[in-house]
């Protein structure tokens, strides 16, 4: 674990890296080969410097347009089969969903018609 003075240092580090980045122009992998660092670290910095508040979203708009390179996957949805039994229908209930990009979302649903919808929209998703 870091002390308070060497996560300063190391923020302040990532950070100059970050805007570095948006000046040259090319993709975060390839700017991190040419100053021999790791990208994935780079990513887990940026989290803590959005935590932070050391990194707005604002100056991510600022990057190059070239530094974008691929579309993102389409997301996948996949249903798992589960038993039902016959049961009180609860009044509430939760549903969690992960998609395979790895950002999930946590519902609560109030009866079985507002699940139905739910199921709807991401069947029509996929």
């Amino acid at each position: 674990m870091l002390s308070g003075e060497q996560r300063a240092k190391m923020s302040a580090m990532w950070l100059a890296h970050w805007r570095g980045w948006q000046s040259a122009g090319v993709s975060m992998a390839e700017y991190a080969r040419r100053q021999g660092f790791d990208a994935d670290a780079a990513y887990r910095w940026k989290r803590v410097l959005r935590r932070t508040g050391q990194w707005d979203v604002a100056e991510e708009s600022d990057a190059a347009p070239q530094a974008v390179t691929a579309r993102a996957p389409k997301a996948v949805v996949r249903f798992a089969r589960v038993a039902l039994k016959e049961t009180a229908v609860p009044e509430s209930m939760r549903l969690r969903v992960v998609l395979g990009n790895g950002r999930r979302a946590e519902l609560e649903i109030v009866g079985m018609a507002q699940l139905g919808a739910v199921l709807g929209v991401l069947e029509r998703a996929a």
